[in-house]
């Protein structure tokens, strides 16, 4: 997506929050791009540090994102808000938290853990017989993967 300018109709990154910090998010692309035909990563998961996100947009939440202006070529990519878009989550049946919320309680039981890391949420599951979301979180750059289990409470 580097050097994108402008606003177009198709957003430049899709995925979930996991980091906040002033007015700036993290989002990064639960979805891998295969780049070996070029010499690059078998899973690249795309991550964009946007400025100037609205205050509404909290951590957990999978968010649609336009940028204002380009993208830097850094990793994660760095650019300005143009429009974010919350993506709705459907309720699971018999689950007291949404998927937003388990996300984010996930991402802070396993702060220090994931301090150094680009975490990608590759897969939020809900057992309704044993009340516990399961959270997949896998360091962006392929060093680790583990599941994070959530009590619904």
């Amino acid at each position: 997506m580097a050097g994108c300018s402008g606003q177009t109709d198709r957003y430049a990154i899709e995925g979930y929050v996991v980091r906040k910090e002033g007015g700036s998010i993290l989002v990064v692309s639960s979805d891998p791009q295969d780049f070996r035909s070029t010499g690059g990563l078998k899973e690249f998961y795309n991550a964009i540090l946007v400025s100037s996100a609205p205050a509404r947009v909290n951590i957990g939440q999978k968010v649609q994102v336009w940028i204002d202006g380009g993208i830097a070529e850094s990793y994660p990519g760095q650019g300005k808000a143009g429009k974010v878009l919350v993506v709705p989550s459907s309720p699971r049946d018999g689950a007291s938290l949404s998927e937003e919320e388990a996300i984010r309680q996930a991402l802070k039981q396993e702060e220090s853990r994931l301090e150094h890391m680009i975490p990608v949420i590759r897969a939020v599951h809900y057992d309704k017989q044993a009340d516990t979301w399961m959270i997949q979180i896998k360091d962006a750059h392929e060093r680790t993967e583990f599941d994070v289990r959530i009590k619904d409470e």
